[in-house]
């Protein structure tokens, strides 16, 4: 069972005429499409589905005064219900455009790339996990940047149902991964209204899967802004109660300032990537990283540097005291989770650069 957050569900639109505009302009468009598709409320006004109401707005542009035909999304029972929120017709073209994300979520059309995380032991960098990061597929196969999904999905308020969408594929690409690697698995903390709720469906494939809760780290992300931290607190301790660890993202930066850092007790900190990258020439950077290694000792936490990108930021982090790290300088995210790392004799990995990064 789905709710209408967790899973798109099919929209419908209320139309309005003004001015010297008629509906019965339409009416030869829209005749002929199934009953319950459409529906006639006034001389002036009428009902119609998200799929009708897109592919007429090409007709409206080309034969009607667009800028005086105005529509608000509403439900069929009461299609005057959200009247006060109607806007021009030509404003939803942005929806329209961003409408094939709907496809993307409800078919999963999704896949997983992986990053290594990588810890020093001996002297020599080890693969400990990966970061599960999420792609869409289009229509031709093709690969759809994160950023694209994430976009669309913001102009369709689709945000959390895309977030579930990938973290559920993320959980089940996971489970081919050996068991004594971790998972880094990245979740948007506003997407998550009720975590009993929300989270049900979450558990319950890591438990039909026989994935080991210890093994899974829940890494928050700042790709909605956070304002209630309370309700963030709550989401984290249900992780935490049922054996999953957590990680904050981006931490030196945005939300993740230090002082939410030590209020929200995480079991890892990754420091940004902008504090990793170039830190063994910039003593801003380096009095950053280690201002965020000082308190995540004090709080527990083991410290993760992202966007390691050079032998000499390597070395200079893991002398500081980092303790795990991530970037380029190892490897990009690939389709298929590498097993051993292929750095060069310069020191950089046999890979291309992949800037997408969610």
């Amino acid at each position: 069972m789905f709710c209408d957050i967790c899973q798109p569900k099919p929209r419908g639109y209320t139309v309005y005429f003004a001015e010297d505009q008629e509906a019965k302009l339409l009416l030869k468009y829209i005749e002929g499409k199934p009953e319950n598709h459409w529906g006639p409320i006034n001389d002036r006004m009428f009902w119609v589905k998200e799929t009708i109401f897109f592919n007429m707005m090409d007709y409206v542009e080309a034969h009607l005064n667009s800028e005086s035909i105005y529509a608000v999304e509403s439900d069929k029972v009461d299609p005057l219900k959200t009247l006060y929120k109607m806007k021009p017709i030509q404003q939803f073209q942005e929806e329209r455009e961003a409408s094939w994300i709907d496809g993307i979520i409800q078919d999963s059309q999704l896949t997983t790339h992986y990053q290594p995380i990588i810890n020093r032991k001996n002297g020599e960098p080890h693969i400990i996990g990966y970061e599960l990061l999420s792609r869409g597929i289009d229509q031709d196969g093709g690969v759809i940047p994160p950023f694209n999904l994430f976009e669309a999905a913001r102009v369709r308020n689709r945000m959390f149902a895309l977030d579930r969408a990938c973290r559920l594929q993320a959980v089940r690409n996971a489970a081919t991964l050996p068991s004594d690697k971790l998972i880094f698995i990245n979740f948007i903390p506003t997407a998550i209204y009720v975590p009993e709720h929300c989270l049900a469906t979450t558990f319950a494939i890591v438990k039909k899967l026989n994935m080991k809760p210890e093994q899974v780290v829940f890494e928050v992300v700042e790709t909605d802004e956070v304002e209630d931290i309370e309700h963030l607190k709550s989401i984290l301790d249900y992780y935490r109660k049922h054996g999953f660890k957590y990680a904050l993202d981006d931490v030196g930066t945005g939300f993740n300032d230090l002082q939410k850092l030590a209020d929200l007790k995480p079991d890892i900190v990754k420091l940004a990537m902008e504090f990793s990258n170039g830190i063994s020439t910039d003593k801003f950077k380096q009095e950053v990283a280690s201002s965020v290694l000082k308190l995540s000792k004090e709080v527990g936490a083991q410290t993760l540097a992202e966007g390691v990108e050079t032998e000499e930021d390597y070395n200079y982090l893991s002398e500081m005291g980092y303790e795990l790290f991530q970037g380029y300088y190892f490897a990009k995210p690939t389709p298929t989770p590498i097993e051993t790392l292929n750095l060069e004799k310069d020191g950089r990995p046999d890979h291309t650069h992949d800037n997408s990064r969610i």
